[in-house]
């Protein structure tokens, strides 16, 4: 099956998806052993052009957060590996990862996107168009207000393999405020995506305030996200990275 990608559309799945895919799902518990057979599998899946590779591992973790990481990792194959894309299977992949428990607000956020960019390619405009507004759901319990954050050096120094007690909790401390930051600066991204994605596939068929308020009901009770979103759409999506 040959798929062509609209520029716009592959240009939001290469930039909103570098960072995630080298960090795996962002799933906590990947023991060693399975990330070291995971990256085997990987290079053996680019290596042979199909998904044989992931499947064989997932009849070894047939459970837990394992499983889940190579559930997501056959959708991204089925949606963005070239020579391999079938949309229809990386749905199906992608469906089925968002059914399970314990995905980080970014994983579930992260594979909305894919999923929507899936369904875009199969001309499911609705299913598409759904996907990226849960997405934006997601994204509304962010404080977007405040621009591109900066990712400050430390006021007090630490070092590696200091005998001080005091050393590793100031490095945790720093190593959890750079974990927010880069949290931040996802969402900021996604949103800027995800803002992108509903005017491209709403271009030819433009979404009065009362009809995306509308749809926004159907995915979730909260209605003070609604005037959140909206705003985004309707106001200029400026780029929020530098």
């Amino acid at each position: 099956m040959k798929v062509t990608l609209p520029i716009g559309l592959l240009v939001t799945m290469v930039l909103s998806t570098a960072t995630l895919l080298a960090q795996h799902s962002n799933l906590p518990g990947l023991s060693k052993t399975f990330l070291e057979e995971y990256q085997a599998a990987s290079k053996e899946v680019a290596e042979t052009k199909s998904a044989d590779p992931y499947f064989t591992l997932q009849k070894k973790y047939p459970t837990g957060n394992e499983w889940i990481e190579l559930e997501v990792s056959i959708g991204l194959v089925y949606g963005q590996r070239t020579g391999m894309v079938d949309p229809a299977k990386a749905v199906q992949y992608f469906t089925s990862s968002l059914k399970c428990y314990g995905l980080s607000e970014i994983t579930y956020s992260q594979i909305l996107m894919w999923r929507g960019n899936s369904q875009e390619q199969l001309g499911k405009i609705p299913e598409a168009l759904n996907d990226y507004l849960r997405g934006l759901l997601e994204c509304s319990y962010r404080d977007l207000s405040g621009g591109w954050p900066e990712i400050k050096n430390p006021y007090v120094t630490f070092y590696m393999n200091s005998s001080d007690p005091e050393n590793d909790i100031r490095a945790a401390d720093y190593n959890q405020y750079r974990r927010s930051i880069e949290s931040q600066r996802f969402f900021l991204r996604q949103c800027w995506f995800l803002v992108d994605a509903v005017r491209r596939v709403t271009k030819k068929n433009p979404l009065s305030h009362e009809q995306i308020i509308e749809l926004l009901a159907k995915l979730s009770p909260d209605s003070s996200r609604y005037e959140i979103i909206v705003g985004w759409l309707k106001s200029e999506n400026k780029r929020p990275w530098p």
